[in-house]
């Protein structure tokens, strides 16, 4: 198996659910960046919450964030990529939600910053702006998703209500799973495989020579577009019965011990 880049989603995949990076992932990385293979992180996290990724070693410097609507930069602290998403389009598209789906909360992520309707009950800082959202669509900077929250559905029935609706207008997915429902909806054909396919075309690596790690839905795309795609075993079912190879051994390890047989 020829592997000529590494990339894996973070949450549930290469970090523990305290955020951490256990010793056998750190190593792993070490190994790669020995070897010349880079290992690039592709997240539906925003740029303000890759803090995580600081002291770790051989990383590509460029993240995929926010499920491939933008790429960015840890040396600069920049977005290098934006793939934004239409406001009235988004407006359209979660009025639509709201009326088949009462209940439903909506926000946008611009990445360094957020904005969500009241009731979203959040907590506060200076990167969060809360008003209707419309007020929130006229404000002047790329919107990277569309987020709808719900507090009694949780993320699979909330998709399962919300596909049809959004239908091809606008890509949607889910990742969080938790005592509320979250939909992220990015700009149309916008993925985490749409994301990685610019930035491997820009470095000459196929596809097929792509080791994919992930665990929820928004990394189906990207599992199944990789040469090599792992779902990590405890991971959501439709990735564990998609078909794609599954890790081993505890979660917070399972990728580092891939990449450990492939590279050793």
């Amino acid at each position: 198996m020829t592997v000529g880049l590494i990339v894996t989603d973070l949450d549930g995949t290469f970090v523990d659910p305290l955020g951490e990076v256990s010793v056998v992932n750190r190593e792993a990385l070490t190994l790669a960046a020995d070897r010349g293979v880079p290992v690039v992180v592709a997240t539906g996290r925003p740029s303000r919450w890759l803090d995580v990724l600081e002291g770790l070693p051989g990383l590509y410097p460029e993240v995929v964030v926010s499920n491939g609507a933008g790429r960015f930069d840890l040396t600069t602290r920049r977005h290098t990529v934006v793939h934004g998403l239409d406001p009235q389009l988004a407006l359209e598209v979660a009025d639509d939600l709201r009326a088949a789906i009462p209940g439903t909360i909506f926000a946008f992520e611009w990445g360094e910053r957020f904005g969500c309707e009241p009731g979203l009950q959040r907590e506060k800082g200076d990167w969060l702006t809360e008003a209707p959202l419309a007020e929130l669509a006229a404000i002047s900077e790329p919107v990277l998703k569309l987020c709808a929250f719900h507090h009694e559905l949780d993320s699979d029935a909330l998709a399962a209500r919300g596909r049809s609706v959004v239908g091809e207008r606008l890509t949607m997915t889910h990742s969080h799973l938790g005592d509320y429902g979250l939909l992220e909806i990015s700009a149309p054909g916008v993925t985490k495989a749409f994301g990685l396919a610019a930035l491997c075309a820009e470095l000459g690596v196929d596809p097929a020579e792509v080791a994919a790690f992930g665990d929820m839905p928004n990394d189906l795309p990207m599992l199944a577009w990789a040469g090599h795609g792992y779902a990590i075993a405890e991971g959501h079912p439709s990735l564990v019965g998609a078909g794609f190879r599954l890790t081993d051994g505890p979660q917070d390890e399972a990728v580092g011990r891939v990449i450990m047989q492939l590279l050793g």
